[in-house]
């Protein structure tokens, strides 16, 4: 947020050597930063508060993860630790509440309910599919900074990424 004049008019009459060391650490303890950096990686983990496409439902508890992301910024969460309970959190020893929220990340995206709820077993296999490729991408783009799920039909034209290495990406967080 950008400073009131008063908190402008403070910091320009403070003349002790570390006022601008206090500012900072002020500024870094404010919730609010973990609000502006939180947005940025809510943008890079395609958080929604909704499903998107024709439906378009809320999701009534999204802000768990929202409000997981925000607090992990302002904690200062090791970004080993921020990763490691985002891909796995609900499977992390001890496994703890805000882990199972973490793993969020892997549904934070949106969700084709038409698509979903289709009755031939056949399309139901290809909609697993789809989101199954959702998530990859989501994974391989935060991540790995690479676009993995191309791989999905062929190998990688730009990217060292083989179709038999997304195969087994897919294996590891495919539910089935």
């Amino acid at each position: 947020l950008p400073p009131t004049p008063e908190d402008i008019d403070s910091f320009v009459a403070d003349e002790a050597p570390d006022a601008y060391e206090r500012l900072i650490d002020r500024l870094l303890a404010s919730p609010h930063y973990g609000e502006r950096w939180g947005r940025h990686w809510l943008d890079v983990s395609r958080f929604g508060e909704s499903d998107g496409f024709e439906n378009d439902k809320p999701r009534d508890h999204a802000w768990r993860y929202r409000d997981y992301v925000i607090q992990s910024f302002n904690d200062d969460t090791p970004y080993d630790r921020f990763v490691k309970e985002q891909l796995a959190g609900d499977a992390l020893e001890p496994i703890t509440r805000d882990g199972i929220i973490a793993a969020g990340f892997l549904v934070a995206g949106p969700w084709d309910e038409i698509q979903n709820v289709a009755k031939s077993k056949t399309e139901k296999l290809r909609a697993h599919e789809e989101q199954m490729e959702e998530v990859l991408a989501a994974v391989g783009q935060t991540f790995l900074g690479m676009t993995v799920h191309c791989a999905r039909c062929h190998d990688h034209k730009f990217d060292p990424i083989p179709q038999t290495d997304y195969y087994r990406l897919k294996a590891v967080f495919d539910g089935f």
